[in-house]
């Protein structure tokens, strides 16, 4: 099952160990989430195209331009709780 999302990013963190991707984004179309939610993903395993493979097997066609930020595990905690990249990683 795709999740379709608008107004996402990309977004590295920077963790003591090695960084890692996750994605930021608004719903659009979706079976699993409301449209107009946000999402969160766990880690980032592929970006292809306009698709997005994560760790635990979620995969997201990204529709339009997104963006890529740099985040601390901080704010990595901060995107989990519904703030926007674009509010925290400036």
């Amino acid at each position: 099952m795709i999740t379709t999302v608008k107004d996402w990013s990309i977004v590295t963190v920077k963790d003591e160990l090695s960084p890692f991707k996750i994605l930021w984004a608004i719903v659009d179309e979706s079976n699993r989430f409301k449209r107009g939610e946000y999402v969160c993903s766990s880690l980032v395993l592929t970006v292809k195209g306009n698709l997005v493979t994560t760790k635990s097997g979620s995969i997201y066609r990204l529709v339009g331009r997104g963006n890529e930020y740099t985040a601390s595990y901080a704010q990595l905690l901060l995107l989990i709780d519904g703030f926007s990249p674009q509010e925290i990683c400036k």
